[in-house]
This record gives structure tokens, sequence and C-alpha cells, in this order.
């Protein structure tokens, strides 16, 4: 941003104050159905009771009010763990433990102005957001401060400058076993409603509740400074030259000190949920970034041709120095530091940098807006490949014809006002791989598994085998689109097809010899080829001098295809060539058996016993057994792929109108299609996993509709038109949980993500208070959610969740999506 010139001074004042909701958290189960559920779980896999009866008849009398403790004060819970299963309480942990709302503040201002010599911009902004701890308390904060000025020494020199500077701060409680809030969803879910909140005597017993009061604090500061520098040159009218300067600091600096937390359970014994002695964590470091532009451009129209050449300079350097240290047993809680830490300190840093180079050309060619050429290649260099194979050479060229623009459209014109159509065909390159993969390494480590004097030393191992010639990746697309306006613009229409092929990936070398003792390296020896489309059809349209309207809907979509990958065996668990990007391979399910000694294939390979309310399996094969054979192209028994997890169909809805001074926008976002398959030990969606400590029940999870026989009489009734096979305590569950057709979730979502009303208070009113203009809205955010998954789940994070993708712990189990409702004012003096 920069002011503009001959504008007086410009004074901007915008605040956005909102109350955020967590979205989608589950609720639990009452406890007399957790318990139920439970024991039943535990007899499939012919084990005892979880909860004996006389703990079930005390969990129906806390219920109907007939017995007032959570616990038996006569067999009190012993470890700070018991209350899960000694217990009778009724307590819903996801909503008891995070709050129904939090407060999030939002202001900026900023002070602009100029004349025709020299523009200035001035800006500064400040965030604050709470968190969701009903117990201990989380934040993040932000301040922001920003610096523009423009100006010009000569008719052919000018300067410009821009200088940004923002610092965020988070504080939330140190993890149970890592330094993550991540830790808190999952005991937040985990933990047993049986379990009780107080003490007979009325202090804590929960020990999550006792660890958010009483754990350390995880706080991290992050600085960020960037510096542009940068100066037009113009001798020559339509010879310009740019010269820009960028630089950018990033410090980060992380401190936690665990230290335990006493919880005092039903017998009075002080337990430990934190860690086992106090300590001290401390990080920094430095993220240092420069880049280098110089540009130079010469335009020239004569005759209705416009030309412009153009040649570049573009030099960038990275580099990031990190230190880490962690000490024990402090002398005192009251001053965490490593100087006050008695036990060994262990202490590790990080140290990388990597640099490009490159030149650059563009030519462009445009007669009388017709016809539109561009030719441009870069030529580029990278410290992350060996000097032999550092450079790539990477061309381009595109093409456009506005047909509207010739004589005989006119009888066209006043149904379709502009068409033109563009075609491209280049590529690019992509370095973005670790870096020294050139180099061949020797890892060190602590601690041998042999003691030898007295201690174990610290060991290396074999080096790492490498490929010397690694280099550039090379994206090539085509692309063909077109771009037309129809009723005089009103009605627009975008639309792109584009095939784009990546060549030169890394992927595995040669098959080499176990002797060797290493890895294989990898090497540029794979490729990719995605194909897709983008379209955005819009309508815009003024009924009356005070009334306007718009829409407007985006569609793209993509699949991607390995054309090649070295995979000498074909095995399906990893990339093989003409594999599908995100195939999901399954078994076909064939229902749940219903009666003893009911016609099936072999299944023994899953397990030996099988019998009413397990899952039977399609035998695709025809050899009457269920397998995966070898698990390849050409032996894959029984599985098919079943599935796609790629997002199909990506759908992004704007709509609006403004009447008067008042105006309404809202913007949809979504996913038409994408399949979904829960990790095994997804408590939201399987519920009853395989041991009850990991299980737990939700409202709205399918958990609870799973196979019980027809002569049930417990409070959960038969249930033999089940979704899911009976569960069991015991590792037998896996055999009804082999990923299959039938549990695959439809992972396509709508979501309303902004809706504003605004009010822009009257011109002549604002006069008379020397304000230009003021408006006040409200606006809502992810107020509404389209889905068929389980409202258990939010479909935007399912995946980042789940392991199989990178997550944390296990499907859904993430910091939430928030809901929230907004007041904001933007002034302008």
């Amino acid at each position: 941003k920069k002011g503009a010139k001959g504008e007086k001074v410009n004074i901007q004042y915008s605040t956005n104050l909102s109350l955020a909701s967590p979205v989608r958290v589950p609720s639990q189960v009452n406890s007399l159905t957790w318990a139920t559920a439970f024991n039943q779980a535990n007899a499939n896999g012919g084990l005892a009771a979880v909860y004996g009866e006389a703990q079930m008849e005390r969990i129906r009398g806390y219920l109907d009010g007939t017995y007032p403790y959570e616990y038996d004060p006569e067999n009190p819970p012993n470890t700070i763990w018991a209350g899960r299963q000694q217990g009778n309480a009724n307590n819903n942990w996801p909503r008891l433990l995070m709050k129904d709302f939090s407060f999030n503040q939002k202001h900026n201002i900023n002070i602009s102005g100029g004349n025709d010599k020299a523009q200035y911009y001035l800006g500064g902004g400040f965030i604050d957001q709470d968190g969701v701890y009903s117990y201990g308390y989380d934040y993040y904060k932000r301040y922001n401060l920003l610096a523009n000025f423009n100006t010009g020494i000569t008719k052919w020199l000018r300067f410009n400058s821009s200088i940004k500077y923002a610092v965020s701060k988070t504080d939330y409680p140190v993890g149970q076993t890592t330094v993550t809030r991540d830790n808190f969803f999952v005991a937040a879910l985990q933990f047993a409603p049986v379990m009780p909140f107080y003490n007979v005597n009325g202090t804590i017993q929960h020990p999550i509740v006792r660890w958010a009061q009483g754990t350390g604090r995880d706080k991290t500061e992050q600085n960020d400074f960037f510096v542009t520098l940068g100066t037009e040159i113009e001798p020559v009218k339509g010879w310009k030259t740019n010269l820009t300067y960028n630089y950018n600091l990033v410090g980060l600096n992380n401190t936690a000190n665990p230290k335990p937390v006493w919880v005092e359970v039903g017998t009075g014994a002080l337990g430990n949920i934190g860690k086992p002695s106090t300590g001290y964590n401390s990080s920094f470091s430095k993220n240092n970034y420069q880049l280098i532009n110089a540009v130079t451009s010469y335009e020239l129209t004569f005759g209705g041709h416009y030309i412009k050449p153009m040649l570049g300079y573009e030099q960038e350097e990275r580099y990031f120095t990190g230190i880490n240290a962690t000490g024990v047993n402090l002398i005192t809680e009251e001053v965490p530091s490593l100087s006050t830490s008695l036990g060994d300190k262990t202490v590790g840093d990080e140290i990388y940098h990597w640099a490009t180079r490159g030149v650059f050309g563009r030519l462009n060619y445009n007669f009388r807006e017709k016809y539109l050429f561009e030719f441009s290649a870069r030529y580029n260099g990278s410290s992350r490949f060996a000097k032999a194979s550092r450079w790539g050479f990477f061309p381009s060229a595109s093409a456009g014809y506005n047909i509207s623009q010739e004589d005989f459209w006119a009888p066209i014109e006043p149904y379709v006002k502009m068409l033109k159509l563009r075609a491209s065909y280049g590529s690019l390159g992509n370095q973005n791989v670790n870096n020294y993969l050139y180099l061949s390494t020797i890892p060190v480590y602590n601690e041998l598994s042999w003691i030898i004097d007295q201690e174990r030393p610290v060991y290396a191992t074999a080096p790492t085998l490498i490929s010397d010639n690694l280099t550039w990746e090379t994206i090539t697309t085509l692309n063909l689109g077109f771009d037309a306006g129809f009723l005089n613009n009103r009605l627009t229409l975008t639309f792109d097809w584009f095939s784009r092929k990546t060549t030169n990936m890394l992927g595995p070398s040669i098959t080499l010899p176990y002797q060797l003792g290493a890895a294989t390296p990898q090497t540029n020896n794979a490729e990719l080829l995605t194909k897709g489309f983008e379209l955005t059809l819009g309508w815009e349209d003024r009924v009356s001098p005070s009334f306007s309207y718009d829409l407007r809907i985006g569609l793209g979509d993509n699949r991607s295809t390995i054309l090649k990958y070295k995979n000498d065996n074909n095995l399906i668990d990893t990339w093989y060539t003409g594999k599908r990007y995100g195939e999901i391979w399954g078994y076909e399910s064939d229902g749940l058996i219903q009666t003893p000694g009911e016609s099936m294939p072999n299944q023994s390979r899953f397990h030996p016993n099988w019998g009413p309310g397990d899952m039977k399996y399609r035998d695709l094969d025809g050899d009457n057994i269920i397998s995966d054979g070898t698990r390849t192209l050409d032996d894959h028994g029984d599985l098919k792929v079943i599935g796609n997890f790629t997002p199909r169909y990506n759908l992004g809805i704007t709509a609006g109108f403004k009447w008067k001074s008042l105006d309404f926008n809202m913007f949809w976002q979504g996913i038409a299609k994408r399949d979904y398959y829960a990790d095994n030990n997804s408590m939201l969606f399987w519920g009853l996993t395989g041991a009850w400590g990991s299980s737990a029940l939700f409202e709205d999870s399918p958990a609870l509709d799973y196979w019980r026989p027809s002569t049930e009489t417990n409070l959960l009734g038969p249930n033999t038109d089940a979704y899911f096979a009976k569960p069991y305590f015991t590792s037998e569950t896996l055999k009804n949980r082999q990923v299959q057709t039938r549990y695959l979730m439809n992972a396509a979502y709508m979501r309303l993500k902004n809706l504003q009303i605004g009010y822009s208070l009257p011109a002549g009113f604002l006069k008379k208070l020397q304000i230009q203009n003021t408006r006040v809205y409200l606006s809502g955010e992810n107020l509404l959610l389209l889905s068929k998954m389980p409202k258990v789940f939010d479909p935007e994070t399912a995946l980042s969740s789940d392991p199989k993708y990178g997550g944390y712990s296990s499907s859904g189990v993430i910091y939430p999506v928030f809901r929230s409702l907004s007041f904001g004012l933007n002034l302008t003096f």
C-alpha cells in the first residue's frame, strides 16, 4: 500500500470484535449407555465386564438423582486414572473442558498522504485471540507495523521503500508428554463420562483439569522483519530499469517449563499427571532471507503495434540457524531457566542454507489488443544440486486472439460482447528438495547399544549413498482457455483446461544389493501427469441507480497419474506406473454374518473365529479365500481400488447485492467429491476400538450402530440390521475393520465461509463530523456446514488429523475449526 499523489492526509481505522465457538465438538453419550456398550464389547471378546453390576447400579442412581456421589466413597479411586473404571459420574468432558465461546479482537489504523513528488503510508495493527480451555488458558496475540515511502528524486529517477515488522505470541499449557495442544484434545475426547470431576471433599480429581490449571507454560514469540528498497530509472521514455532488494529476518523463540502436576485421588493420595521433575526447554532460531531483483524493459508503440522486451536478473539466499537446549531438576519453579537446572543438560542445533541465481527474459507483442503473444525463458541455478547439474533452462510461450475486436464481430456484439481465445505452453523448475542430498553424510548418534568403559559412547553408522546428478524437477504445462462476455458483459465466462507434466521427479534409483548396508538413494527418474480444468461463471447487473447485485461461481478439478516410477515388483503400497494419486485399496464388503454356519469364503487370514455379527468380505478372485495376495498389481488377491482421497470439483460461490447504503455478501466453499477412510484407532468413528482405555462413544457418531443379537435385553436392545460389526475389546476387532467399501466415507462438503451485512452512514451526516465515510457491519464465519460425514468429523480437518496423512493422533482429533460472529467498524477521516 502507498499514499496517492496529491491527496491530503487520510486516516483510516477499522476494528472487528468477535465471539468464536468451536465447530463440531463431540458430545459423549451418557454414562449408562457408555458402560453398557463397553461391557458388551468386553463380553464379545470373552472378557469380564469393565463395569461391574454394583457400579452399574451407582451409575443409574447418579443419573436419576438417588445416588449423590461421583464414585463409591467406601472404595474410592486410588490412582489418577482409576476413575475411568471405578467412577459412576455423568460428565460430558469435551463440553466441560472447552469453552462455548471465546473473545477475539482486531484493530488496524493507517495514515497516508503525499504530493506529486512523494507519498507515504503508515499502518499498525493488533490481534488478540482467546483460546478454548475452560480451565487454564491459551491465547494468541499479534502486533504489526508498516511504513511505505515513495519519492521522485528527478524526472527519471524514483525511490521506494517499505519496512514491515510483526511480532506474534502464543501461550498455552505444556503438553502431557510432548509440547503440543493436541494432547489436550485427545484426553478431552477419551476420558469416560463415569470419571469423577470432584473428590468427596470438594477437591478436583480429574487429571486433565488439574493439568490445565497447574502445568507449566509453552510460550512462543516470533518476530518478522521485512525491508524492501527499490529504485526505478527511466532515462528515456519507455525504457525503465527497476532494482529491488528484499530482506526478511524471522526470529523464533520458544520456552517451555514442564513440571509435576499433583492430583488428589479419592483415597487422599497424590498422583502426578505432569513430568517426573521440573524442567526447562528453550529454542531459538534465526531465518535470514535475501532477494535481489534487477529488471530492465522497454515499451514501444507504433501503428497499432505494442512491443515490450524485458531482461532480468534474480538472486536469493536463505540462511537458517537454530539452537535448542533442555535442562531438568530445577532448583525452583519460580525461576525456570537452564542455569537453575541441576540435572543433565542436552543441547542441539540446526544450520542450513541454500541459494538460487538466475536470469530471465520476456518479449510481449500486441497488435491493437487483437493479437497477443508472449515469449519468456529462465535460466536458473540452485545450490541444492551439485555443480555439474545445478542449472536448468525453462522456456515458455503464450498467444491470445481477441476475436471480438474483429470488424466482422459487430453483428454478434449485442449478444457476445467479448471473446478471447488463449493458449500457452511452458516449463518451470522446482528445486524444493531437501538440502545437501548430493552430499554423502555419516550419521552420528548418541548412546551406542553396547557399554564400553562403563558408558554408552557416541557412534556413527555407514555413510549414506547419494546420487550426484540430482537436478531440477521440470513442470511443463499446456493450457488452453477462453474468456467470454455476454449481454454487455453482464454475464462472463472464463474456462481453462490444462495438462501439467512433471518430469525428473525424485524417486528410488536402481535396486542395489542388500550387502551394501545402506538405503537406496533418490534420483530424478519419476514422472507425474496432472490434467484438469478451471471454470468461472459470473453475473453482475445494476437494476436501478440504487440497486445492484452479483453472483460468481468457480469450479475446478484435476487428477494426477504416475507415468513413471521405479517399482520393480509393482507393489500397490507405494507409487507405481499408472497409479492414480490418492487411490484407496480395500476389500468389498458383503454384509454381516447373521446366523451360525452361514456360507462365506475362508477368512482365516484375519482371524480363525467367525460368527454372527462379524463381517463378510466378497471373494473377487474366485478362489473362495479372502486374501491380499502378494499386494502387487499382478497379485492383489481380493483387494481393489475402492476410492480416492483427492479432493475433486472444488467449488467457490460468491453472491451479494447493494441497495442504497446497505450491502450484503456471502462466500461458500466446498468439495463435490472426496473419499475418506478413517484410521483403525479413530475413536470418533469406530468408537469401540481394540481396547476399552482408548475407546469412546459420542452422540453424533455411528459407533453405537453395531450388531447386537435379536435376543439382546440390555438398554441398547437388538440391532441385527446394523452398520458396524460387533466390537471386541481385543485385537480380534481388527478382523472386521479391514479397509473396505462399507466404511468408506463421503468427505464432500459445502461450507458457508463468510456472510456479511454492512451499512454505510449517509455522507451528508458524516460531513458535519468531518468524516469521509463510515461503514458498520455484522459478519459470520463458518456459519453452516453441509456434509454427509458423521457430525463428529469436520471434513476440512479430518484428513489433516489422520496419521496416514501426517496427523498427530487419530481421525478428527485436532484443534477445531471455529464459528464466529463479529461486529466491525471502518472509519475514514
